[in-house]
């Protein structure tokens, strides 16, 4: 090959490369109005079936602080997965682990724009044109923090308990305004992808229960400007409230050689909410049983799957099923455990077990009595 011939073929191939970079769809993000710090986020997402498209992370709850991270559905190369990734912080005194993995779900560590642990889950699935809720929650053990998330399929009425993380470094919180985005990680931007997003919730450090009623919608415009990106895609992008049948929502698009902005970048956005606090049914214990064994009962027991998820238990003995005041007890914010042993070896003939259950909402189930073996 001569050197003119290699020179243009070089130049023919940096043209191709720069061309291609510039061809993500537009990043965009939606950050709602709960600028405090908070214990509990609630988002719902869906993708509707003309917005799907590979190589997109739809994130419904973003957040910062000391155990800042996001969280999301994808569509990945492997299949629709739920991902779950929390920020390594100077302040942590360990790496970030994880406490529980729920059914199908991996973790690893992370890089690039930083470093921490993610969780996938490519089995659980989920479909387009469904909502999904996304639920995270933090409390204190210890000396350090976890944080827990938990998915529920709208056609399903199932949750599932995705993964619990602990961070090392106690009475991390959810700062800052929780954030929504739409990604496409892979140049793809002739594609159309769309995100949905409604009751969205945070519960502050008093209790309180703010919803999501205003969204200040913004691109990456750092993106747009010749030669980065998103440049061929500058203008492919919208934003802000819709509804369908089921009431209004907050939407985001990006990508797709249609697409047009109806409005300006960036730009606020309300949807009117009645609602006091997340309308979800309570907990509610499906079975007990437990084993007596040489002074102590294993208990072991399930709740209904279509109910919100457990956060804490607590079992304990009394003298008999008019009394009120228990002789023993075992307790635990531990949202996985569904089984637990109380020792009984001092209590009194012809006891009774009961247990109960407070959910990822802070309710309180009745007290349920063991049904025990011989």
């Amino acid at each position: 090959m001569n050197r003119s011939v290699a020179t243009a073929l070089v130049l023919l191939l940096s043209v191709a490369s720069f061309a291609r970079g510039q061809n993500s769809a537009p990043s965009s993000h939606m950050v709602f109005d709960d600028k405090f710090a908070g214990d509990i986020i609630v988002n719902e997402v869906r993708v509707p079936r003309s917005g799907h498209a590979m190589y997109t992370y739809y994130e419904a709850l973003g957040w910062r602080g000391k155990g800042a991270g996001y969280a999301g559905i994808q569509v990945h190369p492997r299949a629709h997965n739920f991902i779950f990734s929390i920020w390594d912080n100077k302040s942590h005194t360990a790496p970030i682990r994880a406490v529980h993995r729920g059914p199908g779900t991996e973790t690893q560590k992370f890089g690039g724009e930083g470093t921490g642990l993610k969780s996938w889950n490519f089995e659980l699935g989920w479909k387009t044109d469904v909502w999904y809720t996304l639920v995270a929650r933090s409390w204190s053990v210890d000396k350090s923090t976890h944080f827990a998330f938990w998915s529920r399929a709208g056609d399903t009425k199932q949750w599932t308990h995705l993964v619990t993380m602990a961070v090392a470094l106690p009475d991390a919180k959810f700062e800052g305004a929780t954030d929504a985005f739409i990604e496409d990680w892979l140049n793809t931007g002739a594609k159309l992808r769309t995100t949905h997003l409604r009751n969205g919730w945070k519960r502050s450090l008093d209790g309180k229960w703010k919803a999501f009623e205003a969204g200040r919608y913004s691109v990456n415009y750092w993106d747009l400007d010749k030669g980065k990106r998103s440049y061929n895609y500058r203008t492919a992008w919208n934003g802000g409230v819709t509804r369908d049948d089921g009431g209004p929502f907050y939407f985001m698009t990006a990508g797709g050689k249609e697409t047009k902005p109806t409005t300006e970048n960036p730009s606020r956005h309300e949807l009117a909410r009645k609602e006091k606090e997340p309308a979800f049914r309570p907990l509610r214990i499906a079975t007990a049983t437990g084993v007596p064994k040489e002074g102590q009962v294993l208990v072991s027991w399930t709740v209904d799957p279509t109910a919100a998820p457990q956060f804490a238990y607590e079992i304990a003995a009394f003298k008999d099923e008019s009394s009120r005041a228990a002789l023993a007890s075992a307790r635990a914010s531990a949202p996985h455990i569904r089984e637990a042993t109380l020792k009984i070896d001092s209590i009194p003939p012809n006891h009774i077990i009961r247990i109960r259950c407070r959910d990822i909402f802070d309710r309180q189930s009745p007290w349920r009595t063991v049904k025990l073996s011989k």
